[in-house]
């Protein structure tokens, strides 16, 4: 394809975007059925070129964005709130939809054992693109959409997780328990620990620059280079992206680093990439669809979404109840309904399923029923979400529904209106606030920054008295340097301290 070539099928993405958008904004129609279904038709028109994306580019280009715009919005209070209840939803559910339809693929579809725990993978992780619009529009309880956003963020990268272990051990053939234990090991921490050191340094660099360009360009570069730079080194991409962008998140709104107006814009275009990105996929779902091999196994696919949904039921039910028994949570019947309902297959299965056809036996049966199921998981329960938050009364406002968090919060001085704690949890501090809980709550911290103060001092001391007798040469301006940076790096540690005192007077009161 020439140069222009491909600058025409962007440009027919885009409209084809727009006009979508137009469209199903004026008749209330979710706009993600349409995407996959324009795709569809676009392989009927020659003259409607679209650009050829491999599954790799995909990956690379159309996933970071969807995962940081998420990362980037997310209610971090509420998340770390409802950490157990996420984290549950997203490890038990992922392992046990990868069970039942391993099982299914097994037992029914003929697949070998290893194909069928690949197949299984590749359907387990859930992709609420479609309803989260649907929540926003129609004000669903936020603490509901917290849990069903982060369930949908980190069952991504347990999924990719397992998936890049199972293919593991397929292309190499025989791998020891050592090996397995490897690779999970670099996949998960080395996905977690460059997302942690990408997310500290980021937010490090926003605080010194308030040019909101540059901000923004540095927010591309932390989506797009963390995800590369977490790949390349054979880490999870999901992991590290998600991570970097909850730490920029939850950093610039206790320690700044953002101005109104910069804020406000890069919130307004990771919004938009995200959406953009997100219609682009589901396009791209459809232009790949092969519609012969679909409709042969349609009903194979109609059975398998008919047999996810009923065990979704019972993973939310038995989850709940563990979580009401063993944390003081409450799930009232409509959270649970809703928690069914929600767990729709998108884009992530998509393109772990094109990835991996290839190298199986079965890869053509797997991508029809991946397609099968993603559409029709698309088709019914993303037409129908709307009428299920209406009739389980789930966009009721937060304040007047009763609260889903441990009983205690209603009557505890320690919680804010909305649910949030005011007192900071240890695995918070560390994990959030990691130099400003070293520096102020550990007594070598402390020693440190006596001894950095007094660093600065004797830097200071030596600039006034030395300075009208020294000429300005490199030797001075490294000493001023060093001591701005280390005045730069006190300044934000006090930041967090008078934060955590305007905190615990917000709960005392």
């Amino acid at each position: 394809m020439t140069t222009f070539g491909q600058f025409d099928a962007f440009f027919n993405i885009l409209i084809l975007v727009t006009v979508i958008s137009l469209v199903t904004w004026r008749l209330k129609f979710p706009p993600t059925i349409a995407f996959i279904i324009a795709g569809v038709l676009s392989s009927f028109y020659i003259r409607l070129e679209l650009p050829d994306i491999s599954p790799e580019i995909f990956v690379s280009i159309l996933l970071p964005p969807i995962l940081f715009q998420e990362a980037l919005h997310l209610e971090v209070d509420g998340l770390i709130d409802e950490a157990d209840s996420v984290l549950s939803f997203a490890i038990l559910g992922t392992l046990i939809m990868q069970a039942i339809v391993a099982l299914f693929a097994w037992a029914l579809l003929g697949f070998d054992i290893m194909e069928a725990m690949i197949f299984g993978i590749l359907i387990a992780p859930t992709d609420p693109v479609a309803v989260i619009r649907v929540f926003h529009s129609l004000g669903v309880v936020k603490r509901f959409q917290i849990i069903v956003s982060g369930e949908s963020l980190f069952n991504d990268g347990i999924a990719i997780v397992i998936y890049s272990i199972l293919i593991s051990v397929v292309t190499i053939g025989s791998i020891t328990p050592y090996e397995i234990g490897k690779i999970a090991f670099i996949t998960i921490f080395g996905g977690i620990i460059i997302g942690l050191l990408s997310g500290y340094l980021a937010h490090s660099i926003f605080c010194w620059t308030d040019d909101k360009y540059t901000e923004v360009l540095l927010s591309f570069i932390v989506a797009f280079g963390v995800f590369r730079l977490a790949e390349g080194l054979h880490a999870s991409g999901v992991l590290a992206t998600v991570i970097a962008g909850v730490i920029i998140n939850y950093r610039s709104r206790i320690f700044g680093g953002f101005s109104d107006d910069s804020f406000e814009m890069l919130g307004a275009l990771w919004e938009f990439i995200g959406f953009l990105a997100s219609s682009v996929a589901f396009i791209f779902i459809g232009m790949n669809l092969d519609q012969a091999v679909f409709m042969e196994n349609v009903t194979q696919s109609s059975v398998l979404l008919l047999l996810i949904i009923v065990f979704r039921f019972f993973m939310v039910e038995g989850v709940s109840t563990l979580l009401e028994k063993v944390r003081g949570k409450e799930f009232p019947r409509n959270w649970r309904d809703g928690l069914v309902w929600s767990g729709l297959r998108g884009a992530i299965s998509i393109v772990l399923v094109l990835g991996v056809a290839s190298i199986l036996p079965h890869g053509e049966v797997m991508i029809a029923l991946t397609f099968g199921v993603v559409i029709l998981s698309n088709l019914l329960q993303g037409i129908t979400m709307s009428w299920v938050i209406r009739s389980t009364n789930l966009q009721l406002d937060s304040s007047t529904f009763e609260d889903p968090g441990p009983r205690h919060i209603r009557l505890s001085e320690n919680y804010s209106p909305d649910g949030y704690r005011y007192e900071s949890s240890f695995l918070e501090r560390v994990f959030f606030s990691a130099p400003e809980y070293f520096i102020y709550d550990t007594r070598f911290g402390q020693w440190m920054a006596d001894k950095i103060i007094s660093i600065i001092g004797a830097m200071n001391r030596y600039l006034l008295n030395r300075m009208p007798f020294t000429p300005k040469g490199f030797a001075t301006r490294i000493i001023k340097f060093a001591a701005r940076l280390l005045s730069s790096f006190l300044d934000v540690i006090n930041r967090y301290v008078s934060k955590k005192e305007l905190d615990k007077g917000n709960g005392e009161r």
